[in-house]
């Protein structure tokens, strides 16, 4: 009898083993998955607290921070592993995505003409020759394309599941993170919420990066300085300093301006140019 209860045990013991494997696997690749999505969490909340600590400082506070920022989002890229083609930087959807570069020129057009006819239009601001600074901002355009989609939307539309919703949080977070300038940000947003768009269904940045810089550039030169205050963002935006410059009118011919040197807003002395 005892015999015969010990193989009994033996025999549960037999049957029981295979069963207990497969009910664990699940509950490792459920606390795989989790893991993987605290990681995103903590990669999305890391990248927007660097970039807003960057942008509310100044000197060399901001000059470390900006480089701490960019280490953080590169390393944290590069640690998934991910393809070029996944980020957005392959040649997949590229030649899709190619119309919004003559769109956003024949929007450039039409803004850059309406500035001339109404007397706003002005050269780019800047120590920098135009054309440098026209490719530098090309540069930086197409960097915040991928921070834009490559970084917080492949991630969000992850941690959301969904396009939609990961569209409309990446476009709020775009707008927010160019206060306290009221033009940026009316632009934006909704600029964000096309761009996130495209990128949802091309999968490609190249052009996005041409179309917004296309775009920016087109803000600095129609829309008048004490209006964009340089297209500054943060802190940078109250420690503008208005300086005056030639505006071409409808004649073609450079018009003086009269303009009011300021620092953080504050009226100090006026200069007739």
């Amino acid at each position: 009898m005892l015999e015969f209860k010990t193989q009994e045990v033996k025999l549960y013991s037999f049957v029981q083993f295979p069963m207990n494997a497969s009910v664990q696997q699940p509950i490792v690749d459920l606390r795989t998955r989790q893991r993987a999505r605290n990681i995103s969490w903590i990669e999305l909340f890391g990248a927007w607290g660097l970039i807003e600590a960057t942008i509310w400082t100044s000197g060399e506070t901001q000059h470390w921070l900006f480089w701490v920022a960019a280490a953080f989002v590169t390393l944290s890229t590069i640690a998934h592993r991910p393809s070029l083609d996944r980020l957005g930087m392959g040649v997949r959807g590229l030649v899709s995505s190619l119309w919004v570069m003559p769109a956003a020129a024949l929007l450039a057009g039409l803004a850059v003409f309406a500035a001339w006819r109404f007397g706003t239009l002005h050269p780019l601001f800047g120590v920098l020759g135009e054309a440098r600074h026209s490719f530098a901002y090309v540069v930086w355009a197409i960097f915040q394309q991928f921070l834009l989609q490559s970084y917080f939307f492949l991630r969000l539309e992850e941690l959301l599941h969904s396009g939609k919703k990961a569209l409309i949080a990446s476009a709020t977070i775009f707008c927010l993170a160019h206060i306290p300038n009221p033009v940026l940000m009316a632009v934006c947003l909704p600029a964000g919420l096309i761009s996130c768009e495209i990128f949802r269904r091309d999968r490609n940045i190249y052009a996005l990066g041409v179309a917004h810089a296309i775009l920016g550039l087109t803000i600095a030169v129609a829309v008048p300085d004490n209006v964009q205050r340089h297209m500054r963002v943060g802190i940078g935006y109250y420690h503008y300093h208005e300086s005056g410059h030639r505006v071409i009118g409808p004649s073609g011919e450079a018009k003086p301006e009269t303009r009011t040197l300021s620092v953080c807003s504050k009226r100090i002395v006026r200069v007739d140019l």
